[in-house]
């Protein structure tokens, strides 16, 4: 009784790091990618105006499929990894 208690707190924890996790990784992009392009439509482009108006949109649609990626894994798919990591506590 007493290991399920721990196993399902330890859950709840992993789980809630995870999203806090997930969550600085986005408000990061936000403020990064809004610097970014706020710098590249006021500076870059207008010195430069033969560069194609999507060319600063690159880095920020890279990184957002990162963001997609660590969603997936670690807050919607993150049962089966803290199964892993419970597995290899038992060990």
């Amino acid at each position: 009784m007493v290991d399920e208690a721990y196993k399902k707190a330890f859950r709840t924890a992993l789980q809630a790091r995870m999203k806090k996790l997930f969550t600085t990784h986005l408000v990061i992009y936000l403020v990064v990618n809004i610097i970014w392009l706020v710098i590249n439509y006021m500076i870059v482009m207008p010195a430069n105006p033969n560069l194609p108006i999507w060319q600063p949109w690159y880095p920020p649609i890279g990184w957002g499929i990162c963001i997609v990626i660590h969603y997936v894994t670690y807050v919607s798919g993150g049962e089966s990894l803290i199964m892993e990591v419970e597995a290899e506590a038992e060990r």
